[in-house]
């Protein structure tokens, strides 16, 4: 019995308003089948796709990356992959279900580029923010506007290294998409 290729979700860092009139979602998914990227589908409007693909983490992201640079996309917009089963990881951990069920606009999931970001800073952090690891993710209850939190998002950057984040809901819909199509 064949297995069939690998499903990934693909999260764009810096997509944007700016990175739309370059690339919509539409030209962005024909662009990934035309790469070799099967089945693919975007879910909001915000650079996350699901697809499969017949090859390693590693050519997934330097194809997907050939297809952004078709579009004029600059060197800051990059994909990050993960499998269903790391999302389904970060759905078990739940570390902040109450923020994401009351303040979800107020949650962030961060997502690397690197395989073993530099996470020893977190233990030092005193902001008013509550930071979760979970398989070298970062999970954060801001626990007031997103906005506000300027410094802590500007140490994420500088200490761990190229990410994008994206709210619980966001995640959790990803995650749950990701999961139903590798039954499928």
């Amino acid at each position: 019995m064949a297995t069939s290729p690998p499903l990934y979700a693909i999260l764009l860092r810096a997509i944007g308003p700016a990175t739309h009139k370059l690339m919509g979602m539409a030209q962005w998914r024909a662009a990934s089948e035309a790469a070799g990227f099967i089945a693919p589908e975007t879910l909001v409007n915000t650079g996350n796709m699901i697809a499969q693909f017949d090859g390693s983490p590693a050519a997934a992201r330097q194809t997907m990356t050939g297809v952004l640079r078709q579009f004029g996309l600059g060197e800051n917009v990059v994909p990050i992959l993960r499998t269903p089963a790391q999302l389904k990881k970060l759905l078990r951990a739940d570390p902040i279900a109450d923020a994401a069920q009351h303040r979800p606009a107020e949650t962030g999931v961060y997502f690397f580029a690197a395989a073993k970001p530099d996470l020893g800073w977190i233990a030092g952090h005193s902001g008013p923010e509550m930071i979760h690891v979970i398989a070298n993710h970062l999970i954060v209850d801001f626990s007031q506007d997103v906005a506000k939190s300027g410094k802590l998002i500007r140490r994420i950057d500088k200490q761990c290294g190229l990410n994008t984040a994206r709210n619980w809901n966001t995640t959790r819909k990803l995650a749950e998409r990701s999961i139903a199509r590798g039954k499928e």
